[in-house]
């Protein structure tokens, strides 16, 4: 019988991907729904998150390839590489892998969010917008996609409706997402000394949980290092 592959706990808030992005799962799920038949698979996911940890992006697309060969059809597989392709800057061969594994899996949280983190690192805050907002469709209270729809509004410049999605965001939650989504606005405000205060309030509750919002920031262009 095909075994569930678990998230390793050392990956479960990982810098991602960005990105945010393999490690999104871990916290959409904290586990991955296609199966894995082999332990033998489990090294070899771990060996990427591994080489994507230390920003071994070209090591981790090796391993990757070779493994989609061995399992072609596999969403968290494509979601990987994906992710790599994202690291590397090639949105669009990144999107490519992205949608494969939701067509392979539809509703896969995942590689429907990182479609989205492709629109937003290319700035394209519309649409990106649109495509949390729709994922909020049927996940209201999604911390992680309404701080997404919180920096989309700011990058549009909707103070206003982004302080709307911002409030909404429960306190104190499950995630870093109210600290980090009151951080962006102070910072688009202008008020880096407050958006600091925010982020190092987020730390000390949540420890390395907000590596992934750390990420997410950066990615937004914004320093409050």
């Amino acid at each position: 019988m095909a075994k569930r592959f678990k998230v390793p706990e050392y990956a479960r808030m990982h810098p991602f991907i960005l990105l945010l992005l393999p490690m999104v799962l871990a916290t959409a799920w904290g586990e991955v729904s296609a199966p894995l038949p082999e332990e033998s698979t489990q090294a070899a996911i771990e060996s990427v998150l591994a080489d994507f940890g230390e920003k071994k992006n070209d090591e981790a697309l090796a391993k990757l390839e070779a493994l989609q060969k061995k399992l072609p059809d596999d969403p968290l597989v494509l979601n990987l590489i994906g992710s790599v392709y994202t690291r590397k800057k090639d949105y669009l061969a990144a999107e490519t892998y992205f949608r494969k594994a939701v067509k392979k899996s539809p509703g896969y949280f995942p590689a429907l969010y990182n479609i989205g983190e492709i629109l937003f690192l290319e700035k394209k805050y519309t649409e990106a917008r649109e495509h949390f907002q729709a994922m909020r469709g049927t996940d209201t209270g999604n911390e992680l996609l309404q701080f997404k729809v919180v920096l989309c509004d700011l990058g549009l410049n909707e103070t206003e409706r982004a302080k709307k999605v911002m409030n909404a965001i429960k306190y104190p939650g499950n995630s870093p997402a109210w600290y980090y989504a009151q951080a962006a606005y102070e910072n688009h405000a202008g008020n880096k000394k407050k958006a600091r205060e925010y982020v190092a309030g987020a730390k000390y509750i949540f420890g390395q949980k907000t590596a992934l919002f750390d990420e997410t920031l950066e990615a937004a262009g914004i320093n409050l290092h």
